[in-house]
């Protein structure tokens, strides 16, 4: 299976990235308990399937200080897709290695690759899309449009796991 070989790899880059744009910084306390989540995350997916969670939890805060402290977007940015990638693939590994012999685990893999890769396009193509257009909103349309986004994006998480 692929998916577990791509869920590894995408917990190790988010904490790395995160951990990087710390540690170059001069943060280096925060870098080496970013490794210490990143271990703890790993050894505790092989068993729980709730790890993913936490782990994407303290990334997210993480990236949030980072981002308070204004260490390198980019990094932070890209630490935090994987970390979204690898939570969405722990869910995905856990509810794979409970089906039944005759579904085709291959197909199922590539259905949610194509998935979440497209998801994961648009939150890109939004991303690039914010850095050209400069809009001043105040506090409040900013807080509606942030909770529209993700009320959105969680309408469509769900529609795309009820079609799966």
């Amino acid at each position: 299976m692929i998916t577990a070989a791509v869920l590894y790899l995408s917990i190790t880059l988010s904490i790395a990235l995160v951990a990087w744009g710390f540690y170059i910084n001069g943060f280096t306390a925060q870098a080496v308990g970013l490794v210490i989540l990143g271990f703890a995350w790993i050894i505790g997916q092989i068993r729980w399937a709730w790890t993913a969670s936490l782990g994407l939890a303290g990334v997210t805060m993480a990236v949030v200080m980072g981002i308070f402290y204004s260490l390198p977007i980019a990094l932070m940015t890209g630490g935090a897709l994987f970390a979204f990638i690898a939570w969405d693939l722990a869910e995905f590994h856990f509810r794979v290695k409970k089906a039944a012999k005759e579904d085709s685990i291959a197909t199922l893999e590539r259905l949610h690759f194509t998935r979440l890769g497209l998801i994961l396009l648009m939150g890109c193509g939004i991303i690039l899309l914010t850095r050209f257009l400069k809009v001043r909103l105040n506090f409040e349309i900013s807080a509606l449009l942030v909770l529209a986004g993700v009320w959105g994006i969680s309408l469509l998480v769900a529609r795309l796991r009820r079609n799966e």
